[in-house]
């Protein structure tokens, strides 16, 4: 089994990376937290809720002291349902996700997009008294919700399967996502937690909105990486230059008109061609979330490309 980990977390690229990782830190707490009960251990300094220091905070004078918990909690889930449900749309909206911006801008995207979230919990539940409930707060909902909202941002008549409302444009499934949110604040069930999705949300759609400007919001984060990869190993500089003009590529949506062919196509030819793409892609995206986007040969980068430009 570990070495299956190992083979996933070598070729499965940076959306797999990401779901090991949250998956690798539920069971680590989960079996920390059972040895616990179970007499091996005591849970102080920890206490309830905090779930191993892990989880972060909006109460000032806890967060001076765990200052990491702005960027755990957002891998830190306790509940089997919980972590489930995130990783679902992780793995479902983050193949998307890369289609259009690439694996590079997943990694930045979810962690900028849950440290929006965060920085709307704590702000909104220190300004507002009323908002105020339980202590601490995690999970990678905030992240997910920015990385469903660049998607639909960018491509949102594409078409997603419902079990009861068969195909649906994503806009309106992250409109309605977005709206119960806002819904159950006044509810009082999970306060922190819908703060964050919406702040996530709102991150993911100012972020597209901002890159088809030329401004990149998640662009000092990769610097930030890309200074610590140098400095722990200077012979990956070149590997990330190519990577940033790949990805450079595919950030900003195409302003030029297409020069299309005076052959006007007929609807079963248009049909037929959008089938056999549609079947590519699919093939392709599959390879993407099994190899990682860089295991692709450079016809399937470029179709990807080219596919993106025409959404």
């Amino acid at each position: 089994m570990w070495q299956e980990v190992k083979k996933q977390w070598g070729q499965g690229g940076m959306l797999m990376r990401l779901l090991l990782i949250n998956g690798g830190v539920f069971l680590l707490v989960t079996t920390l937290q059972l040895l616990t009960t179970l007499g091996f251990g005591q849970s102080s300094p920890w206490e309830s809720g905090a779930v191993l220091g892990l989880a972060t905070t909006w109460m000032p004078e806890i967060l001076l002291r765990r200052p990491w918990t702005v960027i755990t909690h957002m891998f830190v889930h306790t509940g089997v349902w919980h972590l489930l449900m995130n990783m679902a749309l992780l793995y479902w909206m983050g193949r998307l996700f890369m289609v259009h911006f690439g694996a590079r801008k997943l990694l930045s995207t979810y962690v900028v997009g849950g440290l929006a979230g965060f920085a709307l919990y704590f702000i909104a539940t220190n300004v507002f008294p009323g908002l105020q409930q339980g202590t601490y707060a995690y999970g990678a909902s905030a992240a997910v919700m920015a990385i469903l909202a660049a998607v639909a941002t960018r491509d949102p008549e594409r078409q997603i399967g419902l079990v009861i409302l068969g195909s649906v444009p994503l806009k309106y499934v992250a409109i309605a996502l977005v709206l119960l949110d806002y819904f159950a604040l006044s509810n009082g069930d999970n306060t922190g937690g819908n703060l964050a999705h919406l702040g996530g949300a709102l991150f993911g759609y100012v972020m597209v909105k901002q890159g088809d400007q030329g401004r990149d919001l998640v662009g000092w984060f990769e610097r930030f990486l890309d200074a610590l990869l140098t400095a722990f190993n200077p012979k990956a500089k070149s590997k990330l230059r190519v990577e940033k003009r790949s990805n450079r590529k595919s950030w900003r949506r195409k302003t030029k008109p297409e020069t299309r062919s005076s052959r006007v196509k007929s609807d079963e030819e248009f049909n037929q061609e959008k089938k056999e793409r549609l079947a590519r892609m699919d093939v392709i995206l599959d390879k993407v979330s099994k190899h990682g986007y860089d295991n692709l040969t450079k016809e399937e980068k470029a179709f990807l490309f080219q596919a993106s430009k025409k959404e």
